[in-house]
């Protein structure tokens, strides 16, 4: 984990139970593997936890949270419940193996993250914005492009409005 991923003064709720989270993935398969324990106990050793947050997480090594929907309800920065999923990816895959419980703890984890986002206005976006990034490289790179002038303004509103004229 990279280590300005986790703010060095502070563990905020959100962190907290991020963090709560990707534990509760380490026992979906019903064992902490030493891998999974090490991952935590490395990225515990990172971050500034109180002795209260550290104690928290401790027993969430030992007892395990059999509800990641409430977990995940206290993580209301948006960094962190984008993050929960990558992380709890990487402990599904810690000990080398995806087992049946740790994938379908993932897809309920991926459900309770997207619930009420429109996916068809966010792919809609991604999609404009690939096709604007790649207009724009095609005007970098493509050398028989106008560069300047009157033309290379035309040439750039054209190309935002996904009309390329110099393609056949």
């Amino acid at each position: 984990m990279a280590e300005d991923d986790f703010d060095r003064t502070t563990v905020s709720t959100s962190k907290l139970y991020m963090l709560r989270c990707v534990i509760a993935m380490a026992h979906a398969d019903g064992q902490v593997c030493d891998e999974e324990r090490a991952y935590i106990h490395a990225i515990m050793n990172r971050i500034p936890l109180t002795k209260e947050q550290r104690d928290i997480l401790d027993n969430d090594l030992d007892v395990p949270h059999e509800n990641i929907a409430e977990l995940f309800a206290h993580i209301n920065d948006p960094k962190f419940r984008s993050q929960v999923i990558y992380f709890a990816r990487i402990m599904a895959y810690r000990d080398g193996v995806l087992s049946p419980s740790e994938e379908d703890l993932l897809n309920r984890l991926h459900a309770i993250a997207t619930d009420g986002l429109n996916m068809d206005a966010i792919r809609a976006d991604v999609k404009q914005a690939i096709t604007l990034e790649m207009n724009q490289l095609d005007i970098k790179v493509d050398k028989f492009r106008p560069e300047g002038g009157l033309f290379g303004l035309f040439d750039r509103l054209m190309l935002w409005m996904d009309i390329d004229l110099m393609r056949e």
